[in-house]
């Protein structure tokens, strides 16, 4: 598997540990603290995924996604959130989430979420 993901999550412990679960499973992986650095990164075509916690400080997750899909339309983006609502779910999926997690997760369980939307 040669699927890289850009991994986005302000917490440290957590950005390393899912980090360095996807690294063993034969992903490539980016990480960034914030959507600056998020965006700092980026590169059109570089990435299959984007792994966005929702609430980042400064720009949320879905604003960052919705930046991102417009440099990138055939960008996946998971969304992971530990403050889950229909009302966030909901728009995440419309503007343009391929798949939302719900924090704590196993990570069993979010590596199906990538596989199921990287091989779609």
């Amino acid at each position: 598997m040669d699927a890289r993901i850009l991994l986005v999550d302000d917490d440290p412990l957590l950005r390393e540990v899912i980090g360095e679960f996807l690294v063993l499973n034969s992903y490539k992986v980016d990480m960034a603290e914030d959507a600056d650095h998020a965006l700092a990164k980026f590169q059109p075509g570089l990435y299959n995924l984007a792994l966005i916690d929702l609430v980042l400080p400064g720009m949320n997750g879905l604003e960052l996604m919705q930046r991102l899909l417009n440099l990138d339309s055939q960008l996946f983006c998971l969304i992971m959130t530990g403050y889950p609502t229909i009302d966030s779910a909901y728009k995440a999926m419309v503007e343009g989430a391929s798949d939302y997690i719900i924090k704590p997760f196993q990570l069993s369980e979010l590596l199906a979420a990538i596989k199921q939307n990287l091989e779609t």
